[in-house]
C-alpha cells in the first residue's frame, strides 16, 4: 500500500475517532469513518493520481524536448537524439519500450504525441517537420517553442510550491474546527451527558463531517485542476441508410 493510501487512512481514523469522542456513539464514528474512506478512495485519491501523472509528464516533456533539440542540432541524427532525449525518462514511460522498438526514429516521436498529451508537443512536432523538411538551424527554429517550454515548466513548479502552502493553511482550518467539536465534551461536561444522545446534535455532527468531506474533495479538485474520471463520449453512428432517406 502506498504512503498516499496510509495518510488518508490515517485521516479517515481520525475523523472517526473525533466523532466518536464529540457524541461517544459508534454508529456516528463509523459513519464518518466510512465516509472519510470513501471520499478518499472514490475521489481524493484518484484526483492526486492523476494530478502526480500529469506533473511528471509535463515534466518529461520538457526535458525530452530540450534533450532532443540539443542533440539533434550537433548529431542531425533523429535515432540518436530520442536515446538520449528518453535516457533521463522515468519507468512510466519504459513501458513503451515494446512498442516503440517495432517503429521507425520519425515513428517513435510522432507517437508520444500520444504519451504527453501537450499542445506544447504538438508544436514541437510541427517545428521538427519544419526541419526535416526545409533544414536549417534546429535550435534558431525552436527557440521560441524551448523558451515557452521552459516558462511553462518553471510557472508550474512556482504553483505547486503555493498551492501546498495553502493546503497546510486549509487543512490547520479543518484541524481548529475538529478541535472545537471534540472541546464541546471537555469544556461542557454538564451538558454533554443530555446532549450526546440528541438526534439534532447527531445529526448536526454528521452534516458538518459530510461537509467537511466536501470541502476536500472540492478543494483538491480545484488545487489540481484535474477530475479523477475521464468519460468517454458514445458517438451514435447512423446507418448510411437512414442518412439517405
Amino acid at each position: 500500500m502506498k504512503a498516499i493510501h496510509f495518510v488518508c487512512l490515517a485521516v479517515s481514523l481520525l475523523l472517526g475517532g473525533s466523532a466518536y469522542l464529540a457524541c461517544e456513539s459508534p454508529f456516528v464514528a463509523l459513519g464518518v469513518l466510512g465516509m472519510g474512506i470513501t471520499s478518499c478512495l472514490l475521489f481524493i485519491i484518484p484526483c492526486l493520481k492523476r494530478f502526480g501523472l500529469k506533473s511528471t509528464k509535463r515534466h518529461e516533456c520538457y526535458l525530452f524536448i530540450h534533450s532532443y533539440l540539443i542533440t539533434l542540432s550537433v548529431t542531425s541524427s533523429l535515432g540518436r537524439s530520442f536515446e538520449a532525449a528518453t535516457d533521463s525518462l522515468g519507468p512510466m514511460f519504459h513501458e513503451l519500450d515494446d512498442t516503440l522498438s517495432r517503429m521507425n526514429d520519425k515513428e517513435k516521436v510522432e507517437y508520444l504525441a500520444n504519451y504527453f498529451e501537450t499542445d506544447i508537443y504538438r508544436m514541437f512536432l510541427s517545428i521538427l517537420d519544419l526541419y526535416l523538411n526545409r533544414g536549417g538551424d534546429v535550435l534558431r527554429l525552436s527557440a521560441e517553442l524551448t523558451a515557452e517550454s521552459a516558462r511553462i515548466e518553471e510557472t508550474e513548479q512556482q504553483y505547486e510550491r503555493m498551492a501546498a502552502k495553502r493546503m497546510g493553511s486549509f487543512i490547520m482550518l479543518w484541524l481548529m474546527a475538529l478541535v472545537i467539536v471534540v472541546f464541546i465534551r471537555f469544556g461542557l461536561p454538564t451538558y454533554f451527558g443530555s446532549l450526546k444522545d440528541s438526534m439534532t446534535y447527531q445529526g448536526a455532527l454528521l452534516i458538518f463531517y459530510a461537509f467537511m468531506s466536501l470541502s476536500f474533495c472540492l478543494y483538491c479538485y480545484f488545487h489540481t485542476g484535474v477530475f479523477p474520471y475521464r468519460f468517454k463520449r458514445r458517438v451514435r453512428h447512423v446507418d448510411e441508410t437512414e442518412e439517405a432517406s
